[in-house]
């Protein structure tokens, strides 16, 4: 089936209208989320983290489901604390 495909694919695209194909790639964008990585910048995930709004940014990874975060608050410090990435979440600044 997937072979078929391809081979009418070119043709069934040349019969798409523009909207149409921007509405097929922004669908696939949303189909596959963002993924945190090294220079994403993230607050905890936790819902009860959100009155607290700390900030910081992904400097390293440890593996697949782990990163290292340095928080903004101890930037002067150095200090970097290792999280699963889904104790995070992006980062959405003071306009939640």
């Amino acid at each position: 089936m997937a072979q078929e495909y391809e081979v009418i694919k070119a043709d069934y695209w040349v019969e798409l209208t523009t909207e149409e194909t921007e509405l097929i790639a922004a669908l696939e964008i949303a189909s596959h989320p963002p993924v945190i990585q090294v220079g994403s910048i993230v607050a905890y995930a936790d819902p009860y983290y959100t009155l607290y709004n700390a900030r910081g940014e992904v400097v390293e990874e440890l593996g697949e489901d782990e990163v290292l975060v340095a928080w903004d608050h101890w930037k002067n410090e150095g200090r970097k604390i290792r999280y699963f990435r889904n104790e995070l979440r992006f980062w959405q600044g003071e306009n939640k």
